[in-house]
């Protein structure tokens, strides 16, 4: 079940970071043409949503369950131990959180203005998704 799980967490960021690449290219044209938010672009971030969710409950079981993360006591002496038991949990759940109020803002309306919330939104969850990633995937 842990291989698994592993594999499933650590492959399903490349549909996610995809997803995350549409969205923010259709919401940057859609604020640069002031087109209002039509159902592609309310259907990607959805989509972008629901893995974002998916890989974050994988990645929380992971961390109840694997070897790698230790009490956050121990961890705070090693740089890399630290990342995986509080910074890459902490700035995944805050990118989660900015993922949730983008859907939840952008499916009230369809005026332009959600293509430029929703671009600022996740152009900051990009940020805290790159500034959190391991070492092995730079």
């Amino acid at each position: 079940m842990y291989i698994g799980l592993l594999h499933l967490h650590s492959n399903l960021p490349f549909i996610l970071i995809l997803l995350i690449g549409a969205v923010l290219v259709k919401s940057l044209i859609g604020w640069i043409q002031s087109s209002p938010f039509d159902k592609l672009s309310n259907k990607l971030v959805l989509f972008a949503m629901i893995t974002a969710h998916i890989q974050w409950v994988v990645g929380a079981i992971l961390y109840f369950v694997s070897p790698n993360v230790k009490s956050l006591g121990q961890a705070m002496g090693d740089s890399l131990s630290r990342l995986y038991a509080l910074e890459h949990p902490l700035m995944m759940t805050i990118a989660l959180v900015l993922l949730t109020v983008a859907r939840s803002k952008s499916k009230k309306s369809e005026d332009a203005s959600n293509h430029r919330r929703t671009f600022i939104l996740f152009a900051i969850t990009t940020l805290c998704i790159v500034w959190s990633l391991p070492p092995s995937w730079l």
